[in-house]
């Protein structure tokens, strides 16, 4: 049986948490919302639980949602969490788990000095930075940064500031004067110690931080993970009550390949489903059947009804660009194209033909308002490899929005000879264009690359074995 957010007040949050790490829900408003519910301790109790036992195995890494429900819930129960996360916290920026950290007070000392006593010497330094950023008064707290102040008192000035305990202006004053003038560190040590008195000389009240908000976060709604579905697992969510749910399983189940029984059942969807946007869906993933000729005719003769609304139409035509390429097609994808609703489909159905005629319809919507033409627009671009275009794509390297995307479509469509010994130097023309790349954005350019290799009849270079 489907879990619905209308079901998520009675279901257990083990099955709530569970049904989230295996994709089978999204982390959105409902689902937040059904656990702060209920009772916080119990609740926090049952969080760290799941959080201690994930394996390496699960589909859907819950740790960060796992420490904002923790940190909006306030429990000091969630610290044993925010400790661990502290020790995997090297490559990122652990700000929030600071933030989470100061906000419980008094009841963080016990677990941070805990940890401070298993720490390595540069971990100890940071524990105490965590300890003096909760600015609770603590003998065992002041001892440490007394320590500090002996062997790094730059370092420890930083902390003593941050602590805004006054006690400590006549240590930070009596170390200023023990410091050896000779030292590389010299300046800089004075210049810490210095600022520190001032800091601890000036009356302030420490601004108190802003409400946590977790609904900030994470989407009002979020479908299932799909990506990370079997293919059983997505036909089910073709019941789901949600129409957008149902195309998102719909759009999921196009890359897979079914039987003749659950290609009946998009069949049945594309000629039935109350919700247009779901019977175009369908439409769309039944491209994998296209050879199957009562599945063409059906494609064939919704793409020819006039009467039927012109996003079916375009949802057909998608399909039927899988195949072969007639001319009442092209005149009706010209046409599809002219009308703004459906643009975007008419443009994908376009580069999924990988037909060149079509090539001059994307350069001009690269910049396009409507995000899902623009989208269409550059995989058209890298697809059917408009060369000319490759300068405006290289613009789009700056946009968050669309830069994956356009990387992509550059590696696929950039001017130059295509071989596998140039592979490699296109893949460092492209990452000195682009400001560098992250390590995702290294598979999505290798893979591009990749691919033109293998459209034009050559081995990839990158990857080989996924060919």
């Amino acid at each position: 049986m489907l879990l619905t957010p209308d079901r998520y007040a009675e279901t257990t949050l083990e099955e709530l948490l569970t049904e989230a790490s295996l994709g089978r829900i999204g982390v959105d408003h409902a689902w937040i919302g059904a656990i702060l519910a209920r009772d916080p301790e119990e609740t926090a109790r049952t969080l760290v639980t799941f959080y201690l036992e994930m394996d390496e195995e699960i589909r859907i890494d819950l740790s960060a949602e796992i420490f904002h429900l923790l940190r909006a819930l306030r429990s000091t129960e969630g610290i044993p969490v925010y400790v661990d996360l502290l020790h995997d916290s090297d490559d990122d920026d652990p700000t929030d788990i600071y933030e989470a950290l100061a906000e419980l007070g008094a009841a963080a000392i016990e677990p941070l000095l805990a940890l401070h006593g298993e720490a390595g010497p540069e971990s100890q330094a940071n524990v105490e930075f965590l300890l003096a950023g909760l600015r609770v008064p603590d003998p065992r707290i002041d001892a440490l940064l007394e320590a500090r102040l002996a062997s790094d008192p730059g370092d420890a000035a930083i902390n003593i500031s941050l602590y805004g305990q006054p006690s400590f202006k006549a240590a930070l004053e009596a170390r200023i004067g023990t410091l050896d003038e000779a030292s590389e560190s010299y300046a800089h040590d004075k210049h810490e110690l210095e600022f520190a008195i001032d800091q601890l000389s000036a009356v302030t009240v420490p601004d108190e931080p802003p409400p946590f908000d977790i609904y900030s976060l994470y989407p009002e709604t979020a479908p299932p993970v799909f990506e990370v579905l079997e293919p059983v697992e997505m036909l089910v969510f073709l019941e789901h009550p949600g129409a957008e749910t149902r195309r998102h399983a719909l759009e999921s189940l196009g890359n897979e390949q079914l039987d003749e029984d659950d290609t009946a059942r998009i069949v049945e969807l594309a000629e039935s489903d109350p919700e247009v946007s779901v019977r175009s869906q369908a439409w769309q993933s039944l491209a994998g059947a296209i050879e199957d000729r009562t599945i063409r005719e059906k494609l064939e003769a919704k793409f020819a009804d006039a009467e039927a609304p012109a996003v079916e139409r375009a949802g057909a035509a998608c399909a039927l660009a899988e195949g072969v390429i007639s001319e009442e097609l092209v005149a009706g994808l010209e046409e599809l194209y002219q009308n703004a609703e459906t643009r975007a489909l008419a443009l994908k159905a376009m580069w999924h033909s990988l037909d060149k005629r079509f090539g001059e319809h994307f350069p001009p919507h690269l910049e396009d308002a409507d995000a899902e033409v623009q989208r269409q627009a550059i995989w058209g671009v890298g697809y059917l490899g408009v060369g000319h275009a490759a300068g405006a794509l290289e613009k789009l390297f700056d946009d968050p929005d669309v830069r994956d995307h356009a990387l992509f479509a550059y590696a696929l469509s950039c001017p130059g000879e295509v071989s596998r010994g140039r592979a490699k130097s296109m893949y460092k023309k492209i990452f000195d264009l682009a400001g560098g790349l992250s390590a995702a954005e290294v598979e999505i350019v290798e893979s591009a690359i990749d691919q033109r290799l293998s459209m034009h009849g050559l081995e990839p270079v990158f990857h080989p074995h996924r060919h």
